[in-house]
């Protein structure tokens, strides 16, 4: 007798056996997107003390994170459908909302006018920075709600392939502040396009396995990119932190917060590892007994 209930996982042809987990997705996805608010409430804190969080508005977003952290905990600890799964969801709804709101604010603090500039874009704020909290809060809607194995569209179920398409929308939004961060240098070494490259490509890749039918090939591809952009993440947060050295022997750390953020290039590992997670796809019990026997 088991003394763990196992859940069975497919990573879609990756693995030629379903993967047996004593824990299930929800919950998996639940405990990564607490400590994913956690770090942007650090990482919102540090950009918005530069300006002494004026407007008062800058606010918003540093309560709110704490706030969401403890929801997601709460539906963790309390999983069943009822009042944790609809606070989970308007809270997360809230989430998205502060997002768009912030890249409102964001976009108009660079604008000149009426008019949005490139060079606006590479030296104000980070435009497409506060599309993570949209990111976040979709991904906090979708994983609140429940997975039905025995339905299936392209052989993923519906919740595994609306959260490939959130994480995709989430490559897409780092690889443009990736972009619009490193303009700022000129792109003077080749390798500061890298985060760029990897996070568009990434994004496609995501999106084209939520729209697939069986392709062992791309859900390798899925693999390896998600490999390839932690590896990149550690690349990036070593070059910051030598950045952040200034040759110097000492950390600078007004270069950490506001100049070649330590921190910042470790989103690709995070992201890396959001897309590993979310392919994980339930196997039907049934299913998986007859492919057992």
């Amino acid at each position: 007798m088991k003394s763990i209930s196992m859940r069975r996982y497919s990573y879609q042809w990756i693995t030629r056996q379903a993967l047996q987990i004593p824990i299930e997705k929800t919950r998996l996805l639940l405990f990564f997107l607490c400590i994913n608010y956690l770090i942007v409430f650090v990482d919102v804190l540090i950009a918005h003390a530069e300006n002494r969080f004026f407007p008062s508005y800058e606010w918003i977003p540093i309560i709110f994170s704490p706030l969401a952290a403890l929801s997601t905990i709460y539906l963790l600890l309390k999983p069943k459908s009822g009042f944790p799964k609809y606070l989970n969801i308007l809270i997360h709804s809230l989430g998205a909302l502060i997002g768009i709101m912030g890249f409102g604010f964001h976009l108009q603090a660079v604008s000149a006018g009426d008019n949005v500039t490139y060079a606006g874009l590479i030296s104000g704020n980070p435009v497409f920075a506060p599309l993570a909290f949209v990111a976040l809060g979709i991904i906090g809607i979708i994983t609140s709600l429940d997975d039905h194995p025995a339905h299936r569209k392209y052989n993923l179920t519906q919740k595994t392939r609306w959260l490939l398409l959130a994480t995709s929308f989430w490559f897409l939004a780092t690889a443009l502040v990736a972009y619009f961060d490193h303009a700022r240098t000129g792109f003077e070494n080749l390798y500061t396009w890298f985060p760029f490259y990897v996070g568009i490509f990434a994004a496609l890749v995501l999106f084209f396995q939520s729209y697939s039918y069986y392709e062992r090939r791309l859900s390798v591809l899925l693999g390896v990119t998600m490999v390839i952009s932690f590896i990149v993440g550690l690349m990036g947060f070593s070059f910051h932190l030598t950045s952040d050295l200034a040759g110097r022997g000492v950390i600078q750390w007004s270069r950490v917060f506001y100049q070649a953020p330590g921190l910042a290039p470790l989103l690709f590992c995070d992201l890396g590892l959001w897309g590993i997670l979310v392919f994980l796809d339930p196997i039907e019990e049934s299913s998986a007994s007859s492919n057992n026997n």
